[in-house]
């Protein structure tokens, strides 16, 4: 049998890589780090922290079992593998990227089709949201023996929309009150504290609201104004962290990563805006678990919704289980 060529073995190596699940993000910032010639330049270009490469770099070495650069004092040289490979990861984050396009391409269409049960959750963009909404539609279109849009949005955006009849259902984190719509309580989800990797609470596996006083948090305008969110329910309960109100996602990147800023949000790891961010949890007298609440216009219910409804009371726990909690 003839040996396999150079370029045979990167493309065997990848698709071996692939198929254990690799980590998208090990690609980007192996990319990145070609692109910008030092793990400095990607870092600035990902807006994580330099360790974060070089962690992400180490882990597919590791994998692949080869140096794809020479870490020197002015940058990073690439290897002649690192070189040949970097042609099969350009076009494997293309092809990703592709993927998720199509993605929100057919949400889009499926809910001009008319025929769906359109849910949004009401929770700020995270960086895997797609792979998550896709896996949620594809439960959910399961369970209620129908086709199911899921996707996220600012809790603003979709009141007009269940008023009209244009969304069945919103999810909020958190309790919501309006006399227009009906909320229903169908579980708890645990919550997070999110930070950077090089922020002074970073190697406590617990914290205390006491740990986090020193620290700013962020306020999410356009959640945390529009129902009792995890931030909302946390300072009624006593968290002393000054409040800042942020807007934009680089925004939060900012606060977070050079103001040794802070997050709260769903407990869950899949849920966090940067993976190079650190999740830490609450200790058990701090840990105060979030409602999920299912939202409704009063005056307008399908069958869709009420058997929506009625699952999501039977079967959270199931969905928790597909998060990964």
């Amino acid at each position: 049998m003839t040996a396999p060529c150079r370029s045979q073995t990167v493309v065997l190596q990848w698709a071996a890589l692939w198929g254990a699940g690799v980590n998208i993000q090990q690609l980007r910032y192996f990319c990145s780090v070609m692109n910008a010639g030092s793990f400095s330049g990607a870092a600035r270009e990902a807006n994580v922290t330099v360790q974060a490469v070089s962690k992400a770099i180490g882990e597919l070495e590791a994998e692949l079992g080869e140096p794809l650069f020479v870490r020197r004092s002015k940058g990073a040289v690439p290897t002649s593998f690192g070189l040949e490979l970097s042609r099969y990861a350009q076009q494997a984050l293309e092809a990703f990227d592709k993927v998720g396009d199509m993605f929100e391409a057919r949400r889009t269409d499926a809910v001009k089709a008319g025929d769906t049960f359109r849910v949004l959750l009401a929770v700020p963009y995270f960086s895997n949201h797609r792979i998550v909404c896709a896996g949620l539609e594809r439960f959910l279109s399961k369970q209620l023996g129908t086709k199911v849009s899921f996707g996220l949005c600012m809790g603003y955006e979709a009141v007009p929309q269940l008023l009209s009849g244009d969304l069945d259902a919103l999810i909020t984190i958190g309790e919501y009150s309006n006399p227009l719509c009906d909320s229903v309580r169908v579980g708890t989800l645990p919550v997070g504290v999110f930070l950077s990797s090089k922020h002074p609470l970073r190697k406590k596996k617990l914290v205390t609201m006491g740990d986090l006083a020193p620290y700013p948090v962020c306020h999410a305008e356009g959640l945390d104004d529009f129902n009792e969110t995890i931030l909302n329910l946390y300072l009624r309960c006593g968290l002393a962290s000054k409040v800042v109100p942020i807007r934009t996602q680089d925004e939060v990147k900012h606060f977070v990563m050079e103001e040794h800023g802070y997050t709260m949000g769903v407990g869950i790891p899949a849920f966090s805006i940067s993976p190079s961010w650190s999740m830490l949890r609450f200790v058990p007298e701090d840990d105060i678990p979030v409602s999920v609440c299912a939202v409704s216009a009063k005056d307008h219910k399908s069958e869709q919704y009420l058997a929506f409804e009625h699952f999501m009371l039977k079967g959270f726990s199931r969905v928790l289980s597909l998060l990964g909690t």
